[in-house]
């Protein structure tokens, strides 16, 4: 598969050992390049900082924005008239997270499945949650498909190996496996009509199209929709009511727009390296809110990506989906 960048314990960094001056220069040569072109350039947004922001949610009820702080185990939760944000905490490593309909949060973390309650602050995990008692892989990302169901799949720590794996949490707290062999599970999303799922493996360099059975939750016939080269790292996404794909480059300082079709459209630069993911949000459902991370940046390295850890936000001419609810 080449050389990839080696996942560190609950996160994500280039491996100094394969990353050569070259590479360094070429990487900070195009963020700079890509700055360039203000027009396309996200801008930073909100007072929070994640260290590893990841999973970006928003409420179009309730006018907020969350995303998760991965390594911490917490999310924020920001008003986006007033920028007033509110951390919690589930003690425990959280790679995804969903609003129910009961006003609880559905996540994804270490020990698999779980429900927190804001008014608590407690996280139960529910019985028999998958692979409670595997500690070489955490929960990594996720989303909820149109019927309320909740999808989230799995990593190793160093993403070293492909024991990944993605399963379903149907309404009645059961669930299933539903794919394996992955090495990193990210983005996910469905087709307007309902009738395709997506999913992204960051390690083999892809993005997946599977049929899919809204009745049943079940995907089939998977196939490669958009491919990669060796050197480009998928991470989180989103899709608009067209049915095209927003993707977050790992290691690429941007976002990159894909029609439904999987044919590229442009890029949107991201003053920061490491940019995670992203969701449609705002008063519209038009502003594309970005997550990235800071994670195991040396102190020469935050100095050239400063920015490195905030929200990004950018307007465009495109309506984006709006991610359902948990109907458990």
């Amino acid at each position: 598969m080449g050389t990839k960048p080696r996942y560190e314990t609950y996160g994500r960094r280039v491996d100094k050992a394969t990353t050569s001056s070259s590479d360094k220069n070429n990487i900070n040569n195009k963020l700079f390049a890509l700055n360039m072109i203000s027009e396309r350039t996200a801008k930073p947004i909100f007072d929070i900082k994640p260290q590893h922001g990841e999973g970006p949610v928003w409420c179009p009820i309730t006018q907020t924005f969350y995303c998760v702080d991965l390594l911490k185990g917490s999310y924020y939760k920001v008003d986006w008239k007033t920028g007033a944000s509110k951390e919690f905490n589930m003690g425990q490593e959280l790679g995804v997270m969903g609003l129910c309909d009961n006003g609880k949060v559905v996540a994804g973390v270490r020990d698999g499945f779980g429900f927190f309650d804001e008014q608590t602050n407690e996280l139960k995990i529910i019985e028999n949650s998958p692979e409670l008692e595997v500690k070489e892989r955490r929960m990594n990302d996720g989303a909820i498909d149109p019927a309320g169901r909740f999808f989230a799949g799995t990593m190793e720590y160093d993403g070293g190996t492909d024991t990944g794996k993605l399963y379903r949490l149907d309404a009645d707290k059961s669930w299933e496996c539903l794919e394996e062999n992955i090495f990193i599970t990210n983005g996910m999303g469905w087709s307007p009509d309902k009738k395709t799922y997506y999913m992204i493996d960051t390690f083999r360099n892809v993005m997946y199209a599977y049929d899919y059975d809204i009745k049943k939750g079940g995907i089939s016939n998977r196939r490669n929709h958009i491919e990669w080269s060796k050197e480009e790292y998928p991470d989180g996404m989103t899709m608009d009511i067209n049915g095209g794909f927003w993707v977050a480059m790992w290691l690429g300082s941007k976002i990159s727009h894909f029609n439904a079709s999987g044919t590229w459209v442009k890029d949107i630069a991201v003053p920061a390296l490491y940019t995670t993911s992203c969701c449609f949000g705002g008063n519209a459902m038009k502003t594309l809110l970005i997550t990235t991370s800071n994670l195991n940046l040396t102190e020469e390295e935050k100095q050239e990506n400063p920015l490195a850890g905030r929200c990004f936000a950018i307007e465009t001419d495109t309506i984006g989906q709006v991610e359902p609810r948990y109907k458990g």
